[in-house]
């Protein structure tokens, strides 16, 4: 009696397991489907080497699984043309850790992955040329957990020399520690990084390589104590009940000093996967994933207003709030996007040889970020600017009247805020471009025919000089002209015949 009760479920119930095991089942065909038919490998041992094809078709070549055929470890097609190493999201095909070389590797080139104690990503045929490698840990084998982070297991898999998550690209994943001494997160486009303080979480943009990085955004654990000289630095996690948890290192248990809550975290969504990652436009944004998902479900951003954002409206753009157009401060012109191509990015700052720069002032402008710029005191708008003109690592001065404080823009000149203020004004530096090659070839009709003009000229003078020089050994070589003769340019010698019969005629 008892076992047949055991058996008796509700319809419903009989309902959801089946649909459970589908989706199993659906999963493992897929995972099935992209090896070939074969059984996935769920592990690499010493020895092991993959290789990429200089032909291979599709956008991912995977060749490590983890077990819940959820993540992939294989070689990625990065834009049109290059290759890296990743760990991808199958289902929504999202790389949540690359390598990220300092050089990429051509996707129409051979390259390799091989495994002998450590990973190394290599180019090229033979021995090839090494882009990337897990550099000192030794290992014997290398796992992708179903947590998405890629290990290095010793032989008794009860040590790990080397993890992924140790080393984050631009995402971080559900219970990947963020810590002091852990890399920073960089966007895919090089140009902002988030990096962690002792008490604090920062947003950065990156200049000149990351020699030059101000700050742009900044989080403070709430309950941190700075002046504490003794209190450990905090660490990040991000959490599957919905928020960035900020704890104190090194202290007893999870001893939360803060949380960034998440849109979701009142409802108290778990079984989810998440994700946080910095993109392209310089914002820290949180994601989650859950079964059945067709895309990624936005759930956090750092920074909420698009003015805000460092870089909106590109170099050397103006941002209006509440409206979608942006301006440029050169120009004032505004094409009714969000992103003008107001001036190039630049790379190099003005302290080499022969910089030379244009000055534009503008007012009613501000920075969004300005709280995070250094700032002097001045009683006028040309002190100012004086300080920032001397300085070749000035690229530009926003002085508010009301206050006296001149913010120094140390950095090459990104998107700056209006305001309707009149007493706030700018001072930007602007690169003047040496003329090239290309712009020679597109000089006006004006300044073209003065150049032939001269060049005719100069090709007639020339040519009076070279007959003149001829003539004059013609005459040394028939010996009869007198020095004085032969050294006088002929028709200057018709003008002092000339005055000499004038003086004639005269007495």
């Amino acid at each position: 009696m008892r076992r047949e009760f055991e058996c008796r479920r509700d319809p419903a119930t009989n309902v959801v397991v089946v649909a459970a095991l589908f989706f199993v089942a659906c999963a493992a065909l897929l995972v099935e489907e992209a090896c070939g038919g074969e059984e996935p490998v769920t592990e690499l041992s010493n020895g092991f080497t993959a290789t990429h094809s200089a032909d291979a078709p599709g956008w991912f070549e995977p060749f490590l699984y983890a077990t819940n055929g959820v993540f992939a470890l294989g070689f990625l097609r990065v834009g049109a043309s290059s290759l890296d190493l990743a760990v991808v999201h199958l289902p929504s095909s999202f790389p949540l850790w690359r390598a990220t070389p300092a050089r990429l590797a051509d996707w129409s080139s051979p390259a390799t992955l091989s495994f002998d104690g450590r990973l190394v990503l290599a180019t090229g045929h033979g021995a090839g040329t090494v882009l990337w490698s897990t550099l000192n840990p030794i290992g014997d084998n290398v796992k992708l957990l179903n947590s998405s982070e890629l290990i290095i297991l010793l032989f008794d898999e009860r040590s790990t020399p080397w993890r992924s998550f140790h080393s984050p690209s631009d995402t971080l994943v559900l219970d990947q520690n963020f810590t002091l001494s852990t890399p920073p997160l960089i966007s895919e486009n090089r140009r902002f990084a988030l990096r962690l303080g002792k008490t604090y979480m920062a947003l950065h943009m990156e200049f000149y390589g990351g020699r030059t990085r101000p700050m742009y955004w900044q989080h403070t654990a709430l309950m941190a104590q700075p002046e504490n000289g003794t209190e450990p630095p905090v660490y990040g996690r991000l959490d599957g009940r919905g928020f960035f948890g900020l704890y104190l290192q090194g202290g007893s248990g999870n001893e939360s000093v803060d949380r960034i809550a998440f849109d979701t975290f009142p409802r108290n969504l778990t079984g989810a996967f998440r994700r946080m990652t910095l993109v392209d436009d310089g914002n820290l944004r949180a994601y989650y994933w859950t079964d059945g998902s067709k895309d990624w479900t936005s759930d956090y951003q750092a920074i909420s207003g698009q003015c805000e954002l460092p870089t909106s409206c590109g170099a050397y753009g103006l941002c209006v709030p509440g409206q979608a157009a942006c301006q440029c401060l050169v120009n004032s012109t505004t094409d009714g996007t969000t992103s003008p191509q107001c001036a190039a990015v630049e790379t190099t700052d003005l302290c080499g040889a022969g910089q030379m720069f244009e000055v534009v002032r503008r007012s009613r402008v501000s920075l969004a970020y300005k709280e995070r710029v250094p700032f002097e005191t001045y009683k006028t708008v040309a002190e100012c600017e004086e300080s920032c003109a001397e300085d070749c690592t000035c690229w530009g001065a926003l002085y508010n009247g009301a206050s006296g404080y001149c913010y120094l823009i140390g950095f090459p000149v990104e998107t700056v805020v209006y305001e309707a203020d009149d007493r706030k004004v700018g001072y930007f530096k602007v690169r003047k471009a040496q003329q090239s090659a290309a712009q020679a070839r597109t000089m006006s009709p004006g300044a073209t025919a003065a150049t032939v003009v001269l060049s005719l000229v100069l090709a007639v003078a020339g040519a009076y000089v070279g007959y003149w020089l001829w003539e004059r050994r013609r005459r040394r070589r028939a010996g009869g002209v007198g020095m004085e003769q032969e050294l006088t340019p002929r028709p200057y010698r018709d003008l002092k015949s000339m005055d000499s019969s004038n003086n004639s005629f005269k007495s």
